[in-house]
């Protein structure tokens, strides 16, 4: 949403690639709501919705507060909600007049404080400004409270576009974690049951209409008068002012009447452009309910691929694993193989060295040292009993020369 030339359909065309109308000149060319080729973002099926501008130079305020009225509510009725809202704001404009505050007014009174958290406030033009003057601007909308300040302290957001495919995208992937809000005129219209004209949003055009019906009224009235002193004066020098007050109070007049009509379409819409919105909704509705249906169809068929690449990856790691553990096995299997031979070559040698053992012929006797001898003879293999005499005391001699270590 947003005034008429702010961007809105040129914003929708550049992310989704649609071909919507887009105008150059002072007329709109956005006369009704129209929805954009659906692009999928993060996995989901995104349909962005383009709106007149109240200040549309087609169609009166109330006409375009009920066409967006019937849409919203044919879409609500449908079980869709609005997962954000985006009003466009030209950066590069000198000041936020009061027709752009009276736009911008109505626009919040439309989503209600409820739904403002789901509300990003896009600027855009920023290549017509200096980076200067473009942030002056910024902070001046954000802090005043006659612009932006009371929406951003109930929720909404600010955010630059730079005209890019990139900061489109990032712009409407804020929303898509979002919980999704009923509007204001959603809920007044489709549960309230209320007309138009009854909601929040139908009773501040209805008191803005009133307003601007007495304003003309009374310039009307003082046009009149000036026009009779001058019609009494009879003078012929005033011949031209009186004609230039003839055709301002017929452009009066005009205004007028396009004022009365605009609050007779706020109060007595035309039965048959009713229908024809309604039906228009419901088919927007159907295509909508479509094209999700599709994004499920392909979100089921993703999954299911994802599935397959899962049990794929799954078998395959069972595989790997069952590999190992073969490998593994033949490793162990291969290592007591080689243990079992090592054993039985180590037995063999064994076995081998055991019978080379038993073929040596056991070593000579030593021969015996004299003195051996000589004890020997002396002593014997048994304890000799204790004799005197000679060979006793030889004994006794031998005995202690071989039994004790001698000292050098």
């Amino acid at each position: 949403m947003g005034a008429t030339g702010a961007g809105k359909s040129t914003f929708i065309n550049l992310v989704s690639g649609s071909n919507l109308n887009v105008g150059y000149g002072l007329e709109s060319c956005t006369s009704n709501v129209e929805t954009s080729t659906s692009l999928v973002l993060n996995g989901r099926l995104v349909t962005l919705i383009d709106t007149p501008g109240f200040d549309d130079t087609i169609k009166g305020e109330a006409e375009i507060l009920r066409l967006i009225a019937d849409f919203l509510a044919a879409t609500y009725e449908g079980g869709r909600k609005v997962d954000g809202v985006i009003f466009v704001h030209r950066i590069s404009d000198y000041r936020m007049g009061g027709v752009a505050r009276k736009n911008f007014r109505l626009f919040r009174k439309l989503c209600g404080d409820d739904a403002l958290k789901n509300v990003v406030i896009v600027t855009n033009m920023w290549g017509d400004v200096s980076e200067a003057i473009g942030a002056a601007r910024e902070k001046e909308l954000s802090e005043s409270d006659l612009f932006f300040k009371p929406a951003l302290e109930k929720g909404a957001r600010m955010a630059r576009h730079d005209n890019t495919v990139a900061s489109a995208k990032s712009i409407i992937q804020s929303f898509l974690g979002a919980v999704p809000e009923v509007l204001a005129i959603q809920r007044e219209v489709v549960d309230e049951k209320k007309s138009v004209v009854e909601t929040t949003a139908g009773q501040d055009l209805q008191a803005e209409l009133e307003m601007q019906l007495a304003k003309h009224r009374k310039e009307m009235e003082g046009m009149r008068e000036e026009m009779t002193d001058l019609l009494a004066q009879k003078d012929k020098s005033h011949q031209d002012e009186i004609q230039e007050l003839t055709d301002a109070l017929n452009d009066m007049k005009a205004q007028l009447t396009k004022l009365e009509q605009e609050q007779h379409t706020l109060h007595h819409s035309r039965q048959a452009d009713v229908e024809a919105a309604e039906e228009k909704a419901r088919r927007l509705a159907e295509e909508m309910e479509q094209r999700s249906s599709l994004l499920r169809e392909q979100e089921a068929r993703i999954g299911g691929l994802y599935d397959a690449l899962e049990q794929t990856a799954r078998e395959q790691e069972q595989q790997k694993q069952a590999a190992l553990l073969a490998q593994e096995e033949s490793h162990r299997a291969e290592l007591h193989r080689v243990r079992r031979e090592y054993e039985e070559k180590l037995a063999e040698t064994a076995r081998r060295n055991e019978r080379k053992a038993e073929a040596v012929p056991p070593p000579p006797p030593v021969a015996k040292a004299p003195w051996d001898y000589i004890r020997d003879l002396a002593v014997g293999s048994q304890p000799l009993p204790r004799r005197g005499g000679f060979f006793r005391d030889v004994a006794f001699i031998v005995d202690q020369l071989f039994s004790k270590p001698v000292r050098s």
